[in-house]
C-alpha cells in the first residue's frame, strides 16, 4: 500500500507543477457570478484592499471562460496541496512490520500460506517467451514486467488481494496470445483479461493494438464485461487512482 501513496504523491506533484505553470498565463482577477450564473463580473483587488468589479458582457464569453478556468486551476492546486499534505502525514506515521517479510517472494512462510491466500504467490504457468530481456521492472511476487505502468497495475492488483498471472499463455482462436494480466474474480471465479496499451499514440503500434482487441472480441472477451483496457500516450500517463477505481469497479467483493 505504501507504493500506491508514494506513486500517487509523485503524480500529484507532477500535476501541481503543470497547473502552477499554466496559472501564470491567465488574466488578473477572479470570476464572480450572480443570478445563478446569468450575470458575470471580473473582480480585482486594489492596493488599498478594496475589491472592484467590472461587468463582463455576453460578447466576452471567451474572457469569462478564462477566468472560470483560472478558478478551477486555483482550487485544484489547493486540493492537490491538501492531498499531498495528507499523504506526507500518512507516510510519516505508517510503520512497516513483519508482514512485508512474510509475503516476500522468497519467504519460507509462503509454502504454508499460498493454498489459502493464492494472491500472494504464483503457481507455474506458461509465460511469454518473447524478448525476456525487456522484463526489467520488478513487480510483486518476485516477477519482472516490461514497463513501469505494468508494474503499477501489478502492484494495485496485489494490494487488492487479487489472484493474477502476468503474460500467461491463453489460446485465442487458432493461436496463443499472452495477455498482460489474467485475473480471477475472488467470488465469482470469473476470468478477466487486462490489457494495457502504453503506446496508444504511436501509429506503428495502433494496428497491433486494434488487432489484439479484435482477437479478444472474437473469443467473447468484451470490453466492460470481462476485458479491461487501459491506454497511455506520451502526453497522458497512467493515472494510479484510475487503476484503483477500475479494480474496485470490477472486483469489489459483492460484485457479480
Amino acid at each position: 500500500m505504501l507504493d500506491y501513496y508514494v506513486s500517487r504523491k509523485a503524480r500529484l506533484e507532477e500535476m501541481l507543477g503543470q497547473y502552477e505553470k499554466d496559472l501564470k498565463e491567465f488574466p488578473e482577477g477572479t470570476l464572480v457570478l450572480y443570478n445563478n450564473g446569468a450575470k458575470w463580473y471580473q473582480q480585482t483587488k486594489a492596493d488599498d484592499g478594496k475589491f472592484n468589479r467590472k461587468y463582463i458582457s455576453r460578447k466576452e464569453f471567451a474572457f469569462a471562460s478564462k477566468l472560470a478556468e483560472k478558478a478551477f486551476l486555483e482550487d485544484s492546486i489547493r486540493d492537490i496541496k491538501n492531498e499531498i499534505t495528507a499523504i506526507n502525514a500518512y507516510l510519516r506515521v505508517r510503520k512497516t512490520c513483519k508482514l512485508e517479510k512474510i509475503i516476500s517472494p522468497n519467504s519460507p512462510y509462503l509454502q504454508f500460506l499460498k493454498q489459502k491466500y493464492k494472491w500472494i504467490s504464483d503457481e507455474e504457468y506458461e509465460t511469454n517467451p518473447a524478448h525476456p530481456e525487456a522484463l526489467i521492472v520488478k513487480a510483486p511476487k518476485g516477477q519482472f514486467v516490461r514497463s513501469k505502468s505494468e508494474a503499477i497495475i501489478a502492484h494495485a492488483l496485489y494490494e487488492h488481494n487479487l489472484q493474477y498471472k502476468y503474460e500467461c499463455a491463453q489460446t485465442i482462436g487458432d493461436y496463443t496470445i499472452y495477455p498482460d494480466f489474467t485475473i480471477l474474480h475472488p467470488t465469482t471465479r470469473k476470468t478477466y483479461i487486462w490489457e494495457h496499451f502504453g503506446l496508444a499514440d504511436s501509429p506503428s503500434y495502433q494496428n497491433t493494438m486494434c488487432n489484439k482487441i479484435r482477437s479478444y472480441l472474437s473469443c467473447n472477451y468484451v470490453p466492460g464485461h470481462n476485458l479491461i483496457l487501459t491506454y497511455e500516450t506520451s502526453s497522458s500517463p497512467l493515472d494510479i487512482s484510475y487503476i484503483h477505481s477500475l479494480i474496485s469497479f470490477y472486483f469489489e467483493e459483492n460484485r457479480i
